[in-house]
């Protein structure tokens, strides 16, 4: 072997052992007396990657916003940057003017130091010239593309594929007047509105399902698969092909991002996120709600899957601070999205979670930091105690039965009051409360609970949360200690904090009036803690012959466990309102109070 060949081999096994952290003092040297920090363990692993994803700049687009997402994602430097379609206005049918719309845009983009990825947006292409000029862009002659990224897939969709060119006169007019500036604000927003409607329309090809069918067949391993789109197909009274393209996704991870509606919603759909965007520079919607914001989406992709965020584009700062190109922007109270919901980190009590935080249908917020959920209070660290401690709890309501109050009893901080609430003291078999110890014998469990019978058992056991005399006394009481501020802040728990406890976070937000799909979302969290808990159990019971779907099926949550539960609700009383007067005796004026005293309204 040459030098050289040796020195370039040495060169080779000198990054390898860096990047497999065997000479973590070549990335870090510190003071070896003193060590002022948590931990080092660095977030660099080199598969990791930061994206960001830029939703709509029209229809009607607002002067000033697009230079300054421009110069903010200089600042904050993804790999690359994906749009969701939107950046020219459109709609013309003269080819030298869609041109130099489009040089306009490139101008500015070609200021990004990172790549930037267009999806086809229906203002982008409509009339046939649009499509022309989208070709000669693009190089090909389809709207749809794809390509991979460390490992991992990014599929480029077309919901105009072919695009929807027949807008009608009366609308064409309105569109003309909205852009010329002769409509009122309100009605330029109504008219823009009427147009997205209109082109909410979702139109895929089946020569782009065959396409995407091959891209999928083709990278069957890849880590994780993002798809692009500009409509949200999934939202539309008629998605068209994109079906058969989730179909095509169904036996993979994937994330989903939309634009369109210049409204940010998220959606738990088939097990996976469904993300519509806000706006980049879009005009608001007429109906002007809490998800019309101008912001970037941020995604850092992890060996564990991606974490997103949403960073406001008059929230990210340069070192100038507020400078005069940031102030002024169409800018509506977001919501919390990355904070509601979610655990509050106490590694001992993982599925301890804050219940404020979540926005009503009529605008109100859920006021944070006066009801927690959680599971059971039990093997706390002395660290995480004073973590507990740091709620200032004044009652914690313990929900479990007298056998799991006698396996693990109940620890809190100093000076909480203590309340047993045994919902399931009438049930013969205690339904959730028990089945766990059935996880100690497979051979048992795969013939007691195989086939469909634990769902069912936890489907009966929801309707008992409901029905059970025990469950109606113990949610009664829980629900009228709730409303006396004294009482507060509090916390009600069980063993997994998932069943008793979904069923009593999900009655309390229903009367609160938290739309039924983020209740849904806040109710399935408990598997993102509880389960990872448990893994030592479940690789246990799948090492002894246990049947794999039991373990997720007793320890996690399945929406239709909960579904069952408002069946049984509305089967008995119609409405949560009912239930909380009839079924509990909790009359209006106290259901009243309770809205009152636990919502917060801008």
């Amino acid at each position: 072997m040459s030098r050289n060949s040796l020195k370039a081999l040495l060169g080779i096994l000198t990054i390898l052992v860096v990047l497999a952290g065997c000479e973590d003092q070549e990335v870090f040297r510190g003071d070896e007396a003193s060590k002022p920090y948590t931990h080092l363990r660095f977030q660099n692993n080199p598969n990791n990657f930061q994206f960001a994803v830029m939703s709509d700049r029209t229809g009607g687009a607002r002067p000033g916003v697009l230079p300054a997402a421009v110069d903010l994602l200089n600042l904050v430097r993804p790999e690359f940057v994906v749009n969701v379609g939107d950046l020219i206005e459109g709609y013309a049918e003269d080819e030298a003017l869609l041109k130099s719309w489009w040089k306009e845009i490139d101008d500015e983009l070609n200021r990004l130091d990172m790549p930037f990825f267009f999806v086809m947006g229906n203002h982008d292409v409509n009339l046939d010239p649009s499509e022309k000029v989208w070709f000669e862009r693009a190089g090909a002659d389809r709207g749809y593309s794809h390509f991979i990224y460390k490992d991992v897939l990014f599929l480029l969709m077309s919901t105009e594929d072919p695009p929807k060119n027949e807008v009608t006169p009366e609308l064409s007019e309105r569109y003309e007047r909205a852009k010329s500036g002769k409509a009122s604000p309100d009605e330029a927003r109504a008219i823009i509105e009427d147009l997205e409607r209109w082109a909410g329309k979702v139109n895929i090809s089946d020569a782009q399902v065959e396409y995407f069918k091959k891209v999928l067949d083709d990278n069957p391993t890849v880590r994780w698969t993002f798809a692009f789109m500009h409509s949200p197909a999934w939202a539309q009274p008629d998605p068209g092909n994109f079906g058969t393209i989730e179909s095509l996704l169904s036996d993979r991870p994937y994330t989903v991002f939309a634009g369109h509606t210049h409204t940010y919603t998220y959606t738990r759909r088939k097990g996976r996120d469904y993300i519509t965007l806000g706006m980049t520079g879009a005009l608001a919607p007429a109906n002007a709600t809490t998800g019309n914001m101008d912001h970037l989406a941020w995604v850092t992709m992890t060996d564990k899957g991606p974490v997103v965020s949403n960073l406001l584009l008059n929230g990210i700062l340069d070192k100038r601070g507020a400078v005069p190109t940031l102030q002024g922007f169409l800018l509506y109270r977001p919501r919390q999205i990355t904070q509601t919901g979610l655990s509050l980190g106490v590694r001992s009590v993982p599925n301890l979670r804050d219940l404020g935080g979540y926005e009503t249908k009529d605008g109100a917020i859920v006021a944070p930091g006066l009801l927690y959920r959680s599971n059971q209070l039990s093997g706390i660290s002395p660290s995480d105690m004073e973590k507990l401690a740091g709620l200032k709890l004044k009652n914690a309501y313990d929900l479990r039965t007298a056998a799991e109050r006698k396996v693990r009893p109940e620890e809190l901080p100093p000076g909480v009051n203590y309340v047993v609430l045994d919902v399931l003291a009438d049930s013969p078999q205690a339904g959730p409360a028990m089945l766990e110890k059935l996880m100690k014998d497979p051979k048992e469990a795969n013939a007691a609970l195989g086939g469909g019978k634990v769902e069912e058992g936890f489907r009966q056991s929801y309707r008992e949360f409901v029905s059970l005399p025990s469950a109606k006394v113990g949610f009664r009481k829980l629900f009228l200690a709730l409303g006396d501020k004294e009482h507060l802040p509090a916390l009600f728990h069980c063993t997994t904090g998932k069943d008793r406890t979904g069923w009593a976070a999900a009655a309390f937000l229903t009367l609160l009036g938290v739309p039924r799909e983020e209740i849904v979302e806040d109710y399935l969290r408990s598997n993102e803690y509880i389960l990872p808990a448990y893994k030592k159990v479940i690789d246990g019971f799948e090492a002894g012959g246990g049947d794999p779907a039991i373990p997720s099926a007793i320890l996690g949550v399945k929406k239709e466990y909960l579904d069952a539960a408002f069946d049984e609700m509305q089967t008995k009383y119609g409405t949560i309102e009912k239930y909380f007067s009839e079924g509990l005796g909790i009359d209006a004026p106290q259901q009243k109070a309770l809205q009152e005293m636990y919502l917060a309204r801008p």
